[in-house]
């Protein structure tokens, strides 16, 4: 019988020197490298015990295997280094001898290889389940049970993946123009569409983050988006929705298909959000115009400020001067997808389906665990230049 009980969640791995380790290598390790190796090792301080012995385990069946840790370690360094295929990571892998040491092995594996055992980790290790313990570990360090504003927003993220067509756009595409007649059939199934809408509203109020998520539709799409020139520029792939503090570090996260409107996630990140830490003001774009979201943050006794936007050619009334020195801090949000973005995610995601969604999970995570270094290296700091 195994433990599974977690081991301890120090983050101060994450500013660990490398000196001490830099004799076993071939060569002096690059500050890339060094910061691999934190990420590395900072993700094997979150696993539980018995998460660490399953990935530890050795294939004694036949030819010698591979464990699953330095697996693992392979598909963050896929990340690390922004490498589109495995291919491209075991070719690096194969001329870099540092990151052989620092992931354990002295061959590196084939590529069939790799992605058949990826599937076993992605069976063992959870990156949501990971993500929660980092942010456990980071309001119980900073002492900061609650913050000041939750920003939200979402990123689209390309994918070379055939996206489904949406129930969305099928009824879309079959939807007659103009009023509908009365007795009609087409009328009773507005008010049927009407009333069923009103019911998710009401439930959406009490469901809990799993079971909002499990309504969304989680596979490759297609969505449209207006650029900075006012034209629409169409994507295909998927959606990451971030919830981040302050600090922009991501307190919640989410990953749907990117056909997935953004105003049907905000509730539930808000949910995800305070099962960790807590919030005063929610801070959001245009896109996040809902009644649904005014009628959660009135519930949970929060103030939501909400972009406005022009309608029918109106310009809309400007936030009043408090509400726009606040909305000022959702900058955070928008340069948290943008490291997440250029840091760890290639510019097309190659995998596909649930494999596509894990690999975007841990790149927020390791998003997450670099930005909390960021704000661990500034505690250190403010902390030293108190003392002297």
């Amino acid at each position: 019988m195994h433990h599974t009980t977690p081991t301890p969640l120090v983050l101060q791995s994450l500013l660990f020197s490398h000196e001490d380790f830099s004799p076993c290598l071939f060569r002096r390790p690059s500050e890339r490298e060094n910061e691999f190796l934190s990420f590395f090792q900072g993700v094997q301080s979150l696993l539980t015990c018995e998460e660490l012995h399953r990935l530890q385990r050795s294939h004694r069946r036949g030819r010698l295997g591979y464990d699953l840790l330095p697996i693992l370690g392979i598909m963050l360094l896929k990340l690390h280094y922004q490498v589109r295929t495995v291919k491209g990571t075991l070719a690096l892998l194969c001329e870099n001898g540092n990151l052989k040491d620092m992931l354990g092995i002295t061959r590196v594996p084939s590529e069939a290889t790799v992605s058949r055992l990826s599937r076993e980790v992605e069976r063992i290790v959870d990156p949501s389940v990971l993500h929660d313990r980092v942010i456990q570990a980071y309001t119980s360090s900073m002492d900061r049970l609650a913050i000041g504003h939750l920003s939200i927003d979402s990123t689209t993220i390309g994918a070379r993946e055939k996206p489904i067509k949406t129930r969305a756009q099928e009824a879309k595409a079959n939807k007659k123009r103009g009023r509908k007649a009365k007795g009609s059939l087409e009328e009773q199934q507005y008010r049927e569409r009407q009333a069923r809408l009103e019911q998710e509203r009401i439930a959406c109020m009490q469901e809990s983050f799993g079971e909002s998520m499990a309504k969304l539709e989680m596979r490759c799409s297609i969505t449209a988006k207006q650029n900075s020139k006012g034209k629409k520029q169409w994507f295909i792939g998927y959606k990451a929705h971030l919830a981040t503090d302050d600090y922009g570090v991501p307190v919640s996260f989410a990953v749907t298909g990117a056909s997935v409107h953004d105003s049907k996630v905000a509730v539930p990140l808000m949910k995800k959000a305070r099962e960790t830490t807590d919030f005063l003001y929610v801070l959001l774009d245009k896109g996040y115009i809902s009644p649904v979201i005014n009628d959660y943050v009135d519930m949970i006794g929060r103030k939501a400020i909400i972009d406005r936007r022009a309608y029918k050619g109106v310009v809309a009334d400007p936030l009043d001067p408090a509400s726009q020195r606040r909305y000022a801090a959702r900058t955070t949000v928008e340069r948290t997808n943008s490291e997440l973005k250029d840091g760890f995610l290639p510019d097309t995601i190659y995998k596909r389906g649930s494999h596509a969604r894990y690999e975007i999970g841990l790149a927020i995570l390791l998003t997450t665990m670099r930005k909390v270094r960021n704000v661990l290296i500034l505690y250190e700091q403010r902390k030293a230049h108190r003392v002297s």
